[in-house]
């Protein structure tokens, strides 16, 4: 087996637990590899023994990706894994994460059972965002939590119309809409009042933010429906904003469609950590308190 390394290389607590990585990899033999991101800090000294290799060319060598960080890391990871997926077990600095299972006090424990084939491969829907601007060429993009756009740097509610394979929905007067995956119905949609749902199914959300009016309520849609967005009055400075991560300055010109990708991520989920388990602690339920 072949493990492939990436990771927030701006956080110190990277490189200890990078190291610790490295450490137990090399006690089984097994061969390490990791992006040339570490690189971009140029005031850390690679040790000679670290086998570094650009992104791409990792990719199509490893068997499983390792991304230590956040949630936030698996995120970009998946995006610039693009079609080419590999399995993906995040290393989370600090607590808990709804993507990484695995943490620095569990290290060793989750990396021999990722050794032992003592993992699941939890398949995660993406959504694939086409951004098709006035003259311009088509622009697209992918997301594994969300796709929300907004009014910007604008106070002025936006009006956005949304077609569901070609069957009006609503015309959404608001600060904007959150269009999430499964996965990501834990975000931004759950703090705008979206529901939650389980990441294994396939199906899109669409919810408003502050909407004007109160009937406004989120709704979620098949997987196979194509969701196509338009501005019925002019408006300048409108955002679209992929993950949280990448953000895009739009007008009111600019036609969306947002549909189920053909591909999927792959997640890794290790033994004794199921999704419940997982919900519970980030939403601090703590059963039936009276």
């Amino acid at each position: 087996m072949i493990i492939g390394c990436t990771g927030n290389y701006r956080k110190e607590e990277f490189y200890a637990i990078l190291q610790k990585v490295y450490s137990i990899l090399k006690d089984e033999n097994v061969e390490f590899l990791i992006s040339s991101d570490l690189e971009k800090n140029t005031e850390f000294e690679i040790p000679n023994e670290y086998i570094i290799m650009e992104f791409l060319q990792l990719v199509e060598k490893c068997d499983v990706l390792f991304a230590i960080g956040g949630d936030g890391t698996i995120l970009s990871t998946v995006r610039r894994l693009e079609q080419n997926m590999k399995p993906i077990m995040g290393i989370h600095i600090g607590g808990l994460g709804f993507l990484s299972e695995c943490t620095e006090k569990n290290l060793k424990e989750s990396i021999n059972s990722i050794l032992n084939n003592e993992y699941l491969i939890s398949q995660r829907m993406l959504l694939e965002v086409q951004v098709s601007p006035p003259n311009d060429a088509i622009q697209t993009l992918w997301a594994l939590n969300d796709v929300v756009v907004d009014h910007g740097p604008s106070a002025r509610l936006l009006k956005t119309e949304v077609q569901v394979s070609n069957h009006y929905l609503n015309t959404f007067e608001g600060d904007g809409v959150i269009f999430s995956t499964p996965t990501g119905s834990t975000a931004y949609s759950l703090s705008a009042g979206g529901p939650i749902i389980y990441p294994s199914m396939d199906s899109i959300t669409v919810t408003p933010i502050c909407p004007h009016s109160l009937s406004a309520r989120p709704i979620v849609l098949r997987s196979t429906e194509t969701i196509t967005m338009s501005f019925p009055e002019p408006y300048d400075g409108i955002s679209l904003t992929v993950d949280g991560q990448i953000k895009i300055l739009i007008d009111d010109q600019t036609q969306i469609k947002i549909r189920k990708a053909k591909h999927s991520a792959q997640i890794i989920s290790l033994p004794g950590n199921g999704y419940f388990k997982t919900l519970r602690t980030k939403m601090g339920w703590s059963g039936n308190v009276r």
